[in-house]
């Protein structure tokens, strides 16, 4: 238990690096080349990632189970996944540039291949997945602060010597880079040197991480489509400049959900543990009330402070970011309650029911987005992403037959329910 609280609080770091790593190194690169560019680059990146997604076919889950079974054999999938995911990513990422390259000036199309390359290494970077199942993701916490460190220094040095923007193409590739590296040094320091797998053993592996994969594509490419779709519609309704300041948003509205995501991952195996369904109900809905206590503070810090630290690391030309950046917090946090009724769900065994709750989910997004962002600009976009969320956390989860999922809702409508909720604690245990 004591090894798993310490690997569980090495990652917690690991989080905090990577959030406030964001948050400056993105105000620090927005502030010096503007919304125009800026948003170029968060396109570009957007792109790649969602591509890196779909690459990665939910490889982190099936490599956790394989290397919690046997590590030997979990090593040589890791290797032979990588190299599929390597080959599919190309692929996808060829054509994704040859797309994009059509449409961008020759500035853009240096950080398009910049985002390729970055999202490249990142999705390569399975050696990240091993130190977290044995218990080393101090690893990853030391290898992404040294490549945040780096990437950082050359930014500033650009800013400082004010030379020219494309020049950021280089710290963008080594933010991903350099921690990549260094984790696959310590990986063979520590466990040897690799055996490239057998031809064999490659058809064999990739035959499974397609297999298995092959169930998870489909939901893994609509959450990937849906998540980054309000900024795809910024894009093309409102143009590059907007789509800048609308990233800016969603990067400080997200930064902190890493907090409660964290309190909810210490209570999930108390709620998975029980067999009484009554019971579970009561945990489930305990588990609303911590989300939304959590979410409470810092919206209200967030509509506080959101202004002056906007102006101060963003600078003026971000301002309309303000009031998106505070309904996007109000749309975080319903995701979060929407995640929370999904390991409900997967606890009565409904993965083909959030399957289809996924492209319902994804169909809402497109239609709200399409209507909301034309008429009401960035802040549509904020309630776009606020109509989706919460519509995934209630009405998309009421259809599910095998458990009363209205009335786990319903409850809070009672006063008298809530204070039995606060005051019977001892079920989050």
């Amino acid at each position: 238990m004591k090894e798993k609280l310490k690997n569980s609080l090495w990652m917690i770091a690991e989080k905090i690096i990577a959030v406030f790593g964001l948050i400056f190194v993105t105000s620090f690169v927005a502030k010096y080349v503007g919304p125009t560019t800026f948003g170029i680059i968060s396109l570009s990146l957007l792109v790649f990632q969602f591509l890196q997604t779909v690459a990665y076919m939910g490889s982190d889950v099936i490599l956790l189970k394989r290397l919690s079974q046997n590590k030997g054999s979990g090593i040589q999938l890791m290797l032979s996944a990588s190299v599929l995911i390597f080959t599919l990513y190309l692929l996808l990422a060829s054509a994704g540039m040859a797309i994009m390259r059509e449409e961008m000036t020759s500035q853009a199309q240096i950080f398009i291949i910049a985002a390729a390359v970055a999202c490249l290494f990142s999705a390569i970077d399975l050696v990240n997945v091993f130190n977290e199942a044995m218990l080393n993701a101090k690893l990853n916490v030391i290898a992404n602060a040294v490549g945040l460190i780096v990437s950082l220094s050359i930014r500033f040095a650009i800013s400082w010597f004010e030379l020219d923007p494309a020049w950021l193409a280089l710290p963008i590739v080594l933010a991903t880079f350099i921690p990549f590296v260094i984790k696959l040094a310590l990986f063979r320091r520590y466990e040897g040197a690799m055996r490239a797998p057998s031809r064999k053993q490659l058809k064999a592996y990739s035959r499974y991480m397609l297999a298995s994969g092959g169930t998870l594509i489909f939901s893994v490419i609509a959450v990937a489509l849906y998540t980054r779709l309000n900024q795809f519609s910024v894009s093309y309704f409102l143009g590059v400049k907007e789509a800048g300041v609308f990233s800016v948003a969603l990067t400080l509205s997200g930064a902190w959900v890493f907090l409660p995501n964290a309190l909810l991952a210490s209570f999930y195996p108390a709620f998975f543990s029980e067999r009484d369904p009554k019971r579970a109900i009561v945990k489930i809905q305990q588990l609303h009330l911590l989300v939304v206590g959590v979410s409470a503070m810092v919206i209200a810090a967030v509509a506080l402070l959101a202004p002056p630290f906007i102006h101060y690391f963003y600078g003026p030309a971000y301002q309309d970011a303000v009031a998106p950046t505070v309904w996007l917090c109000l749309g975080a946090m319903f995701g979060l309650l929407s995640s929370v009724m999904d390991r409900f769900i997967i606890k009565y065994n409904g993965y083909a029911y959030l399957v289809k709750k996924t492209f319902f989910v994804l169909l809402i997004c497109l239609v709200s987005s399409a209507v909301l962002v034309p008429l009401y600009g960035l802040t549509g976009a904020a309630f776009s992403v606020i109509l989706t969320e919460l519509l995934s956390f209630t009405l998309l989860n009421y259809f599910f037959a095998a458990q009363p999922m209205f009335t786990i809702h319903r409850s809070f409508f009672s006063a008298k329910k809530i204070w039995f909720l606060l005051n019977d604690a001892k079920t989050l245990r």
